[in-house]
């Protein structure tokens, strides 16, 4: 049976984490205060209690980077290979990474599976969750993701809107561009100046996107 979209979405909301991380030292010391105050337990035992305290601080980060190291690296080999089945699989065993993770970097690969597994509802769902846990530095790779899985969906316009949100200085503007072509000439409006943008981009493209401009250029008769 295949996992859902939510059984693999990461459960634990930003905002919790980062309340639950903030109480940890308050939320200890009143536990070694009550056990050295009310049980009256012995130093050793205070300090073997306060040792957790730079473990979790130090080793935790460390571990925790390691991990999406090498995730990250395993992904992007069997993403290449169009392993989608597998990377699936794989996804699902990393429970550390999908509970402790970063939450929108995760999201954003499990979206990126189920959109080359054309489960564009799936990546839909996923990536807009992606998209709201992101930080600045990740998000315009998670929108213009997300504007893809639309386009495949068919709501093209929820994708013009982000495609045209766009910034000048965006790696993913000429891609952009090319979508917004697309978008035209499906609709049958601005073809002159869609078929000139389409044929410029088109030296750019490559792979899925660079087919699509060929066959949308055949089929205007450019």
């Amino acid at each position: 049976m295949n996992p859902t979209a939510e059984e693999l979405m990461p459960r634990t909301k930003r905002g919790v984490q980062i309340y639950w991380r903030a109480a940890l030292i308050p939320l200890s010391l009143l536990i070694l205060a009550t056990l050295r105050f009310v049980f009256h337990a012995p130093m050793w035992v205070l300090i073997i209690g306060c040792l957790w305290i730079p473990a979790y601080y130090l080793i935790y980060p460390v571990v925790l980077g390691k991990r999406w190291q090498s995730f990250d690296r395993e992904f992007t080999v069997r993403f290449q290979r169009s392993e989608y089945k597998q990377l699936l699989a794989y996804y699902k065993s990393q429970w550390f990474l999908r509970r402790f993770g970063p939450r929108a970097e995760m999201m954003g690969k499990l979206g990126l599976i189920y959109a080359a597994m054309q489960r564009y509802r799936d990546a839909e769902q996923v990536l807009e969750g992606a998209v709201e846990a992101a930080d600045a530095a990740t998000k315009d790779r998670l929108y213009f993701n997300l504007a893809n899985v639309k386009f495949e969906l068919g709501k093209h316009a929820a994708a013009e809107q982000i495609y045209r949100s766009m910034k000048p200085g965006s790696p993913y503007r000429h891609a952009a561009q090319a979508h917004l072509a697309l978008i035209d000439l499906r609709r049958g409006e601005r073809v002159d100046e869609a078929r000139v943008v389409l044929k410029h981009e088109r030296k750019r493209a490559s792979g899925a996107l660079r087919e699509r401009i060929e066959e949308a250029l055949a089929a205007a008769g450019a």
